[in-house]
Formats: structure tokens, sequence, C-alpha cells
């Protein structure tokens, strides 16, 4: 059984900033299984939720793993939901906002992601996660309810 997949998924993820106006991104390996819906995009430090964990300990944790850095959790920003219906996946996701507390951030695991990136908030790249990264910055009100409507216009359903 595969979360995401015959049941619904819990994930979540870390939108990191520096108190200057900038996100922390990994932009997803092209290398990724491809049933993954983040492959090829920018996007926060985040997964699955493990079976016994706190939601907070599952974002710290994807933290330390893919960036090598402990943060800082400020807030919790949200919750969303990823339905891809024509790929039958369906993700409940928490998003966080959160600083670096301690360490540089490196790509810690070259096999998901390869590159890492900060990114202003006014220049995000134009292939961002919608529900990883544009969902969450809107509910934070960095972003426009235009920007993100354009965003997500434009992105193809799965």
């Amino acid at each position: 059984m595969k979360s995401g997949k015959d049941y619904i998924g819990l994930g979540v993820g870390a939108i990191i900033h520096d108190g200057a106006g900038r996100v922390l991104l990994l932009k997803r390996a092209e290398s990724l299984d491809a049933s993954r819906s983040t492959v090829g995009l920018w996007s926060n430090p985040g997964g699955e939720v493990e079976f016994g964990e706190t939601v907070e300990a599952a974002a710290l944790r994807e933290a330390r793993e893919e960036l090598g850095v402990e943060i800082e959790i400020e807030q919790t920003i949200g919750c969303s939901d990823q339905i891809l219906p024509k790929s039958r996946v369906h993700w409940h996701l928490v998003a966080f906002l959160a600083r670096i507390a301690r360490g540089e951030p490196r790509i810690m695991e070259p096999e998901k992601s390869d590159d890492l990136a900060w990114f202003d908030v006014s220049a995000l790249p134009e292939n961002c996660g919608i529900h990883h990264v544009i969902v969450p910055l809107r509910q934070l009100g960095w972003i426009s309810e235009e920007e993100a409507g354009r965003r997500i216009e434009r992105t193809p359903e799965s």
C-alpha cells in the first residue's frame, strides 16, 4: 500500500525564510520517481509524516534530512489538499513557517534534489510547486491572490 495513492497521505513542508523577504527552495531532481508530482519543480523541504511522529517533528526531520540544518518553527501556516484526479493521488499537507536555527543549507539527498537557492518572494521561479510553495505563501499573504491564481491556472491537472 502506498500513501497518497492507496489512501490519503499526510505530508508536511517548511517555508524557510531569512527575514529579508527571501525563501529557501529545493529543485526536485528529474531522476525522481515520475509518479511524484514535484519532479523538476522548485519546492520546500518536506515529506511524509511517519507513524508516531507529530507534524512538527516531521517538518524538523525533513529539513535535517534534506538540507542538513536545524530549523525553528515560527508558526503553522495552514493546511491544504493536493488532489490529482487523473493520477489518483491525494495528500493532506501541513505547512510551517520556519527559520534556520543552525547550519548552512546544502543538498543532502542528491537523488531527490539537484539544486537549492534563496528566492525573493517577488521573484519566484515559474516552476514552483503549487501546493508546496504557492498555496502556503498565499496563506501567509506573501503573494497576492492574483499571482497565486495565475500560477494555478497554468498548472495542468495530473
